[in-house]
């Protein structure tokens, strides 16, 4: 066997090696599987909604699980831990899904809509999704709610801190973001029936 023979051999086998022992990726989604955890409170809505694109905080709109250390300003991109599609995505889809299932009505495209459909437009703006392993999973956001076609209501907007303690394990934290997302969707679905949040200290600003 020649030198340079040897030599790719040995590249080869270096390379089979790396990849063997390459990490296996996990996917987590927010969406719920199935509808048992939103529930429709009261009789089903005449209305629809309709739940705009999500916009959330640069740091984290990445594929990887993004972890803060909160005792740090540091933050650490977990490469094994993915989620199954942008997280913007996952966010506006599990809003819309227990919006949804609370209210019993559909998240319908604006477009295309009969011209006198009664529906809401949702718009959320995600300023904190924070996950902190082992600890808890915090969610900050704001939120408007414009009234197309819906007599006697007005323009609401406002503001809500969420926090879910949680165990340890990827799982734990994803599903801490879920509990968020859901209490979210339980506050703005009083509001959309007319209702004004409860006095509650993570919710303020409303309008």
């Amino acid at each position: 066997m020649t030198a340079k023979k040897a030599l790719i051999l040995t590249l080869l086998c270096g390379a089979l090696t790396a990849c063997a022992s390459k990490p296996t990726s996990n996917y987590y989604s927010l969406v719920p599987l199935t509808t048992e955890q939103g529930s429709i409170t009261g009789t089903p809505v005449k209305f629809a909604i309709n739940v705009q694109p999500v916009v959330i905080p640069v740091q984290v709109d990445r594929p990887q699980i993004v972890l803060t250390d909160p005792d740090s300003t540091q933050v650490m991109l977990l490469n094994s831990s993915l989620w199954s599609g942008p997280l913007a995505d996952e966010i506006r889809s599990t809003l819309a899904r227990d919006l949804a299932d609370q209210l019993g009505t559909i998240d319908m495209p604006i477009t295309g809509a009969p011209e006198k459909q009664a529906f809401w437009k949702v718009n959320v703006l995600v300023q904190r999704f924070e996950s902190i392993y082992g600890k808890r999973a915090v969610l900050e956001a704001t939120w408007r709610l414009s009234p197309v076609n819906v007599a006697k209501r007005k323009q609401l907007a406002c503001r809500a801190v969420l926090s879910t303690t949680v165990g340890e394990g990827m799982s734990a934290l994803v599903a801490g973001q879920q509990k968020n997302l859901l209490d979210l969707s339980s506050i703005i679905a009083g509001q959309l029936r007319g209702g004004k949040p409860a006095a509650d200290s993570r919710v303020n600003n409303c309008t």
